[in-house]
């Protein structure tokens, strides 16, 4: 996360992204009404290819081979996948990358992107530039949801205050950082009691978040955490976040938690959390670790399978969090890297076997999902189809409304089109040929 910029700047700025994306959509804009037929392709049905033609009539999948077509296209044996979701970033948080996030995205074929947590003032520049036909669409946490030095308090007030992250780990600079407010109520929210979560569900709600973010880490140690002056490693209480929970039902908003032990998982999950935007462990945890402290035991795992339970594990940070001081500086420890892999390949073995829901996410700002793919790929626990139906399946959880995620008859007409087989290998689905975005081509 960077600091805020002038207002002037952004505005600037935010006229050249919505005017320099008009170029990621083809000229031939009569695509997105036209009924184009596309013919000799092999249509992904959720477990194998098929040959089969189809047509996109008014930005809709349809099969009806008797509606006539005013354009036909030939795939020639290529391949048909649907696109990509991120269910975990915060990327578009920061407009200076904007653009060259957004090219990225559109460049590996992730059409669908949700943001769990970001700058409010931020969102307002770049709305009008997604969520319309032929544009990424994007779901908005905004605000963070935690409590006075919590995470993500502790990190957006460094970010603001011009500090490196270390400096909360600097007695000194503690209760700076923890007594400054620069982007609350834009960047997070702070609840420490009931009486705050009144004071401030109105500005939360008319802000229409897609979905909300609250964190609750290290739950039971909370308190001893916050006496420690162990800033950015806790989260909401657990009275507080049961608040807002209550409330978030009534309103039919999901919450995604933000969780770092089973201890989490398990009292979230008793207390209506089925979205969680980490499993427990995610990357192994931060340095050494007793590992099997973070295996979710088998009842709770059938409990969240009961429930229809979403993960989204972020294996990503195994790398970050694997370094180890090595005598000069922070490096990768090949020893511990290993040690947190298997933790992580076990983990999600188990997942997949009870039948877990799993939606993918690097959880990074400024970099995108084929991060986090790469990362799952090579723990080598999924057969290609499984990968593939993760891949394309994610859109799915981040707008569970839309008929997206499948080329079924009228469902959204987005779609890519590979050149090789994902199934035969799984890194085939780079090798994208066409991009398809409600009927527009995105070329």
């Amino acid at each position: 996360m960077k600091s805020k910029r002038p207002f002037n700047k952004r505005y600037i700025l935010s006229f050249f992204i919505a005017f320099s994306l008009i170029g990621f959509i083809s000229c031939d804009d009569e695509f997105s009404t036209d009924t184009v037929k596309y013919v000799r392709g092999n249509i992904f049905d959720g477990e194998n290819f098929i040959k089969k033609d189809f047509l996109i009539k008014d930005g809709k999948f349809s099969f009806d081979s008797s509606l006539k077509a005013n354009k036909i296209v030939n795939l020639n044996g290529k391949y048909v996948i649907p696109p990509f979701g991120d269910a975990h970033t915060h990327n578009f948080d920061d407009i200076d990358q904007f653009d060259s996030l957004y090219q990225a995205y559109i460049n590996e074929g992730t059409f669908y992107v949700q943001v769990l947590t970001n700058h409010y003032s931020r969102y307002q520049i770049i709305k009008d530039s997604l969520n319309i036909p032929g544009k990424i669409d994007v779901a908005f946490a905004h605000g963070g949801i935690t409590s006075t030095g919590g995470h993500p308090h502790a990190i957006y007030e460094t970010s603001s205050l011009d500090m490196g992250w270390r400096a909360m780990l600097d007695p000194e600079n503690k209760e700076k950082i923890k007594n400054s407010r620069k982007v609350a109520t834009d960047a997070y929210y702070l609840m420490d009691n009931l009486q705050d979560v009144i004071l401030q569900w109105d500005e939360i709600i008319s802000k229409k978040p897609a979905i909300l973010k609250i964190y609750i880490s290290n739950l039971n140690n909370r308190a001893i955490e916050i006496e420690s002056g162990n800033i950015g490693t806790y989260g909401l209480s657990k009275q507080v976040a049961k608040a807002i929970i209550e409330k978030a039902l009534k309103f039919n908003i999901t919450i995604y938690a933000h969780i770092e032990n089973v201890d989490d998982f398990i009292w979230a999950l008793d207390n209506g959390i089925t979205h969680f935007a980490h499993m427990p462990g995610y990357g192994g945890g931060y340095g050494k670790n007793n590992l099997n402290d973070f295996i979710i035991p088998d009842s709770i795992l059938l409990k969240a399978v009961e429930k229809n339970v979403l993960i989204t594990p972020t294996v990503s940070f195994v790398k970050y969090y694997a370094q180890a001081w090595n005598g000069k500086e922070m490096a990768v420890d090949s020893t511990l890297l290993k040690e947190k892999q298997d933790f992580l390949r076990n983990e999600l073995t188990r997942f997949q076997k009870i039948g877990i829901n799993l939606a993918l996410g690097a959880d990074q700002n400024g970099s995108t999902l084929m991060e986090e793919i790469d990362d799952i790929v090579a723990l080598n626990v999924f057969n290609n189809n499984d990968l593939l139906s993760i891949i394309t399946g994610s859109p799915k959880h981040i707008f569970p409304n839309r008929k997206i995620g499948e080329l079924k008859e009228g469902y959204e007409g987005s779609f890519l089109v590979l050149n090789e087989n994902p199934i035969a290998e799984i890194q085939n689905i780079k090798s994208i040929k066409m991009r398809v975005k409600n009927g527009f081509i995105l070329e």
